[in-house]
């Protein structure tokens, strides 16, 4: 992935004070040859900064959760179940406590160089979490509940929904995996394929070993976004021209690579 990152070049300042001028005048035209040499510098550091923008390759990797990614995926749950009484602490426990899934993070070669600018950066920063949480047969049952009771309450306008996702969550003869699939906005479709690719073998491997990971349905939770229309004074919008198609937070959701 691509990311662009800014330099800045600041000029230092001139630490010698003007011997101070009796004549009005000549204080004058110094306070112009300032303000110049001020307006002069600004521009200088503004092509300056321009100039030494540059483009650096930032790769990632799955890699299996660990107690140290706690606070990361609690992180990225907060946002998926945004406005819910869903206890995101315990459901992160319990993506914890699973052998299957993974975590994103930034790939660092271990070389034992590291540059100056990079002394800041959390090399165990999540930026990206997947998983899959058998909500049917679980120990987990009340977050399993709560997971239920977050998906019906998002369909709640829509009653005919409504009575289907009830009708598949009620049977007890549905194994039911809910899938967990959320990282930050700027990291690159292309890595869900892989990951959904690993999370498939995981389960397979899973329900050799005797964990229930034969499920009849999957569900998921698929944010969307449409860009908000308004006049020029803030108004409502009042056109009849359709509104922007709406933008899937995740593309693969929206292509099938996640139910595929």
């Amino acid at each position: 992935m691509a990311s662009t990152k800014k330099k800045t070049c600041s000029e230092k300042e001139n630490g010698q004070n003007n011997p101070s001028l009796a004549d009005d005048d000549m204080n004058m035209e110094q306070d112009v040859m300032d303000a110049s040499d001020s307006m002069s510098s600004s521009s200088d550091e503004e092509e300056d900064e321009m100039d030494t923008q540059e483009k650096i390759n930032v790769e990632f990797e799955a890699r299996n959760p660990e107690e140290m990614d706690f606070h990361g995926i609690r992180q990225l749950l907060l946002q998926l179940f945004l406005k819910s009484n869903v206890h995101i602490s315990g459901l992160t426990n319990w993506i914890l406590s699973l052998n299957v899934g993974s975590v994103i993070k930034q790939y660092f070669e271990e070389d034992g160089e590291e540059e100056e600018e990079e002394d800041d950066i959390d090399y165990n920063q999540v930026y990206g979490v997947i998983s899959c949480l058998n909500i049917s047969n679980t120990k987990e049952k009340v977050f399993a509940d709560q997971v239920k009771k977050h998906l019906l309450e998002k369909l709640s306008n829509e009653q005919q929904a409504v009575a289907r996702l009830r009708s598949i969550l009620d049977d007890p003869a549905n194994n039911i995996g809910f899938i967990v699939n959320e990282r930050f906005v700027n990291i690159p479709p292309q890595i869900a394929e892989p990951s959904f690719s690993s999370l498939r073998q995981e389960m397979q491997t899973a329900n050799e070993k005797g964990d229930d990971y034969n499920c009849s349905h999957f569900v998921l939770i698929a944010k969307k976004f449409r860009m908000k229309v308004s006049g020029k004074s803030g108004k409502k919008r009042r056109s009849k021209k359709p509104l922007d198609p709406e933008i899937y937070s995740n593309a693969e959701e929206e292509s099938g690579i996640a139910g595929s």
